[in-house]
């Protein structure tokens, strides 16, 4: 390997650190905004239940993640095209429907329960994309230890049957940071191979912290807690994802450059505050509505995870 390919691959990061303190102001500027973004709650999820400086939060969230699914979808067309003609459309012709599937699963499910495991979904995926940053060749079970931890967290926060009790709720808190430690993540923390079992403590002792306190919260504050770390794990994965892809292309691509990163994020997000104010573009809510985020969220999601599977298939038939 030529010094200039290693100088290059050391460049190829996901500034994870300048990415967390951009998260820290973006979360701080979504709940201060003076302005509305949206006049009033997604429909059937958290009507009633969530403070206006929340729903700011929740639609910033919704806005730059639309942008962020239009450079996702458009690095995924530039790497089907490498894919013959068939295999190219039979790609394509799958994410439409796996599509259909989504619409119907959210109109079975319902869009409260359809949004809750779409944000489960989406921890997995910040893993994976986590571990592909860091360069880690092999993947371990401890890696995904968040998931099961947000998963807890999730049920716990917004209890249902023997979770409504806090001892229930604190046994099974400790027994998954146990299992965590011994199967893994001691390990991991004590020589800092990858921190993501931080992560995974961090949120189970976030779950103990909030069923101790269930008793004296309002739901709106209940909605609130669960927007503020869909929000952090949401504008931390743009970020990351924004400064690799950027890193990777070396200044070549204009599109992924920082000023027009900025441009199609402020281009989105003001589309999607036109349209959740003028009766006009009403056509567009399925599209740009928070209301229907979370749909966009879970295909942008099984998209990410069906490319590789395509690619896979397609060598193995060569």
């Amino acid at each position: 390997m030529s010094p200039t390919s290693i100088d290059t691959e050391m460049k190829v990061t996901s500034r994870p650190y300048l990415a967390l303190g951009l998260t820290f102001l973006l979360l701080g500027a979504g709940y201060a905004m003076p302005l509305k973004l949206v006049p009033e709650p997604p429909k059937h999820i958290w009507q009633g239940s969530i403070a206006a400086e929340t729903l700011n939060l929740y639609a910033l969230t919704a806005f730059a993640g639309l942008s962020h699914f239009a450079y996702a979808w458009r690095g995924q067309w530039i790497a089907s095209r490498r894919f013959s003609s068939g295999s190219r459309i039979g790609y394509w012709t799958t994410v439409g429907i796996l599509l259909l599937f989504l619409i119907a699963l959210r109109t079975w499910l319902g869009v409260a329960v359809f949004s809750l495991m779409a944000w489960v979904y989406n921890i997995a995926h910040f893993v994976k994309a986590e571990v592909f940053f860091s360069g880690i060749k092999e993947t371990r079970a401890a890696y995904y230890s968040p998931v099961a931890a947000f998963a807890w967290f999730t049920v716990c926060l917004f209890p249902a049957g023997p979770l409504d009790n806090p001892t229930v709720a604190l046994a099974g808190s400790v027994a998954i940071a146990a299992a965590v430690l011994v199967f893994g993540g001691w390990k991991m923390l004590a020589t800092a191979d990858v921190l993501l079992p931080l992560l995974t403590l961090f949120l189970l002792g976030e779950t103990m912290v909030w069923i101790s306190y269930g008793r004296y919260m309002s739901e709106s504050f209940r909605v609130g807690i669960y927007i503020f770390h869909i929000a952090a794990a949401s504008f931390y994965h743009y970020l990351t994802a924004y400064f690799y892809a950027e890193s990777r292309s070396n200044g070549e691509s204009k599109a992924l450059r920082g000023p027009s990163i900025l441009v199609v994020n402020v281009a989105i997000i003001t589309a999607g505050i036109g349209t959740a104010w003028l009766s006009k573009l009403g056509w567009l809510q399925p599209l740009l509505g928070v209301e229907w985020f979370t749909l966009w969220v879970a295909l942008h999601l099984a998209a990410s995870d069906l490319q590789p599977i395509w690619k896979k298939r397609i060598s193995i038939e060569q």
